[in-house]
């Protein structure tokens, strides 16, 4: 399995390759959904609705996951999801794709030390890493290499792919339409290549390293002048639950790992089984088995369960 960096590297991908880079943004854009929602569990008290700010961006975080599916169908491609390979390891020191983190990616509640963690993962020019002396190639960088391959070489479309419906997304038909995607995960999302002190674009929602900022340094971020600022109005965090991983008795998470691993399934059919939707049902049974765990101290283990068990 190739790297982010060779991908980046090569520039402009076979469509082999397209393929590849498409399949890894879609474990990319999955990695960061459960330690954003085992944050968003643990809020117990919440005097300034920060619970709301991180179920928003994990909300985002799967209508990318779900974009980047539809794109992989849109050039023949087939989403792999239903394996224990998609699912990453916690904690974990690099993301997908080889992508080092200097602060390890795990579960945890929703504190400062965590939401620095999210603020490392979504930042736009992806410091400290970019500082290094070999520098790894960036998240942004990646999807531009897509979208260039997509410019440049003009695969063929089929405008009759199996694709997951996503709120206020097109269908892909035309190239045009993937490269706008494209653009779309970028602008929401990671690797938008602007200072870490402006969000990208005027009378839209900030791109979610400036909604973890805001929650970080405790202020809202709002324009002075010509000029944004974290000076607005102050941020309460909220009073969490804290829970560890459960060694004495790791049957606790055996019925999450089990509707985890069915979710999964569900989700894969979506993209191989015409008619197949998101199994919604399993999305709230799931929330629910999470939020059981972390209220009782365990953190909800986010691996697939052998389905023979």
């Amino acid at each position: 399995m190739k790297t982010l960096r060779e991908y980046v590297e090569a520039r402009i991908l076979s469509p082999d390759d397209l393929k590849g880079a498409l399949q890894l943004a879609m474990r990319l854009e999955f990695a960061t959904i459960p330690p954003y929602l085992c944050a968003e569990w643990s809020v117990k008290d919440d005097p300034d609705r920060t619970r709301a700010v991180v179920h928003r961006v994990v909300i985002q975080e799967m209508h990318h996951f779900a974009l980047a599916g539809n794109l992989l169908t849109a050039v023949g491609g087939t989403p792999s999801v239903a394996n224990a390979d998609f699912l990453p390891d916690y904690p974990a020191n690099e993301l997908p794709g080889g992508i080092p983190q200097e602060l390890p990616v795990d579960l945890k509640p929703l504190v400062k030390d965590q939401i620095a963690v999210f603020m490392q993962i979504e930042q736009p020019d992806f410091p400290p890493v970019a500082r290094m002396e070999e520098a790894p190639a960036t998240i942004g960088a990646f999807y531009d290499t897509i979208a260039e391959t997509f410019r440049e070489t003009e695969p063929e479309i089929d405008p009759g792919a199996i694709a997951v419906e996503v709120p206020l997304a097109p269908p892909i038909r035309t190239v045009a339409d993937a490269i706008a995607t494209i653009d779309r995960i970028k602008r929401e999302g990671e690797g938008v290549p602007d200072s870490p002190n402006s969000p990208t674009g005027e009378g839209t929602s900030h791109a979610h390293y400036y909604l973890f900022k805001e929650l970080f340094v405790q202020k809202r971020l709002i324009k002075v002048g010509d000029e944004w600022s974290f000076s607005g109005a102050p941020i309460t965090l909220p009073e969490v639950h804290h829970f560890e991983p459960s060694t004495s008795e790791p049957e606790l998470s055996l019925e999450f790992r089990r509707i985890l691993t069915g979710l999964m399934t569900g989700l894969e059919s979506c993209w191989t089984t015409p008619g197949t939707e998101p199994d919604v049902s399993a999305m709230f049974d799931l929330r629910s088995a999470g939020q059981d765990l972390i209220e009782r101290g365990v953190r909800p283990d986010f691996a697939w369960l052998d389905r023979s068990r």
